[in-house]
């Protein structure tokens, strides 16, 4: 059983903000996507959110249609179009990372014909992060970019495995000493420049993140991951916005009681802006046993380290075979 949602706080459904998730359900090949848009810049100098004004103001300056949610929707579209060229047992973590790839080449494309000059504010490349995954045979191949993520969850609702969350937050602390930014804040069109052109898809730099902007850097931010899932296991593919209550004692009960509905509200009443999930569950067949399905070793290589830029120039493949070898 599959279902999935995107969960949007109420207040933003009241501002007609659009909705920047996105996500794909492909039931018959077993293939998930979800994707995150990044938030886009109504205006250079940005409001202060913290009153009623500057929301309204934000609100109202906001770009509909969204590039943000265009390339969430190519991430989605692109990601099992690529994985279905494949046959099953060549659906692995080198297919993953291709399907990615491809999505990224088509947002790059998107940027060159709408936003040929960047300038990292009102200008900038519309760009998403996302999450993907591919199931054999209680085998999972799954790939991830940032703060979208993966997660597998016992029957009881015990947390298995879940990817890290690799998203700009984890480097706040150290952007925020650049000494460029110590007089300015988010809301000041340079700051943004400096964060967006030094430190995403950016290698070189030890505290960078990544973004699908269609840049070629941004595939050094994509890890790859193999894991094992049992009958009565949950598996979920998510977005940030939902992160906390995905890891609370409340959503924890709802998997174990399999109360699906319920965690599809919980989900709805508690999300701060908007996020995404995929559930995916596979009950035990009356009659099995768990010792008749497959089995793998759990998979401890997944990847987070970046290649150093020396690296990066002496060996083009280092990457690649960094995760796969």
């Amino acid at each position: 059983m599959t279902n999935g949602f995107i969960a949007t706080n109420q207040k933003k459904k009241i501002a007609l903000m659009p909705t920047e998730d996105s996500f794909s359900i492909d039931s018959e090949n077993e293939i998930f996507a979800v994707a995150d848009g990044i938030t886009r810049d109504p205006y250079e100098f940005l409001p202060d959110m913290k009153t009623l004004k500057g929301k309204i103001n934000f609100a109202f300056g906001y770009p509909r249609p969204s590039p943000a949610k265009i390339a969430s929707n190519i991430f989605t579209q692109t990601f099992p179009l690529i994985l279905r060229d494949y046959e099953l047992a060549n659906r692995n973590e080198k297919a993953i990372r291709t399907a990615f790839e491809e999505a990224n080449k088509r947002i790059e494309e998107w940027n060159a014909q709408n936003m040929p000059e960047p300038d990292y504010v009102l200008r900038d490349f519309a760009g998403c992060v996302a999450s993907g995954v591919s199931l054999d045979d209680g085998v999972v191949y799954l790939g991830f970019l940032t703060d979208c993520g993966v997660a597998i969850f016992d029957e009881k609702g015990n947390l298995k495995f879940r990817t890290e969350n690799q998203g700009p937050d984890k480097h706040d602390k150290y952007i925020w000493q650049d000494k460029r930014l110590q007089s300015i804040d988010w809301r000041n069109p340079e700051a943004r420049r400096i964060v967006r052109g030094d430190y995403r898809n950016n290698p070189s730099e030890e505290h960078s993140f990544g973004v699908l902007t269609g840049e070629e850097t941004a595939m050094n931010y994509v890890r790859t991951a193999t894991q094992e899932i049992k009958p009565n296991e949950h598996l979920i593919i998510y977005s940030d916005g939902l992160e906390s209550i995905l890891f609370s004692g409340e959503f924890a009960d709802k998997l174990r009681q399999k109360d699906f509905k319920g965690m599809e509200k919980l989900c709805k009443n508690g999300v701060k802006t908007e996020g995404t999930l995929i559930q995916y569950y596979k009950p035990l067949k009356k009659g099995d046993s768990l010792n008749v399905y497959k089995s793998c070793e759990p998979f401890n290589r997944l990847n987070d380290r970046l290649p150093g830029p020396e690296e990066l120039e002496n060996d083009t493949n280092a990457f690649y075979n960094a995760i796969c070898s």
